[in-house]
């Protein structure tokens, strides 16, 4: 009997988000031991003034452009988890994969001085544990209703971004 792995997204709904910024910190403290949102592998981008607030963190395309970007072939599917993820043995932090991603997926930590994704805490993302309001939830997308639906929240939201940063210009 072959069983068909149902892929699990840490998807976002910016609309509940609140800006807290707990979830960069929960990050942080299971990655790197510290309360540092700097160093999390999720932020939060706001325009307070627009009352705009997003938690950016990797989409995990079904084709990363990130993936096909890097040289080194450091950023691989893990096959657990379906997370976009970098070998570290491969990358040489040039940075690419920044440069080329419309969600701004990967960061750069300054402490550790490279760049890094979100890698769903392998299956248990902290971020989720800590959202009291729902705007981040690690959750299966096995239908084409669900993937559609996750797919328009990402667009709303680059459409906003759009708009927000052209309004900043004037």
């Amino acid at each position: 009997m072959i069983v068909k792995r149902v892929q699990k997204y840490l998807v976002v709904d910016y609309q509940k988000c609140t800006g807290c910024r707990l979830c960069a910190l929960a990050c942080s403290l299971e990655k790197t031991g510290t309360c540092n949102p700097a160093r999390a592998r999720i932020r939060v981008a706001d325009w307070e003034e627009k009352g705009f607030i997003v938690p950016i963190v990797c989409q995990d395309c079904a084709e990363p452009i990130c993936m096909n970007a890097c040289k080194e072939k450091a950023i691989i599917r893990d096959v657990e988890t379906g997370a976009i993820t970098i070998d570290r043995s491969r990358c040489t932090n040039c940075k690419i994969c920044m440069q080329v991603c419309p969600f701004g997926g990967p960061s750069f930590d300054p402490a550790a001085r490279e760049v890094v994704l979100c890698d769903h805490c392998s299956g248990n993302p902290a971020c989720t544990d800590v959202c009291t309001r729902g705007a981040l939830r690690y959750t299966a997308v096995d239908d084409e209703e669900q993937r559609t639906l996750r797919l328009n929240n990402m667009a709303e939201m680059r459409l906003t971004f759009f708009k927000l940063s052209r309004s900043q210009e004037h």
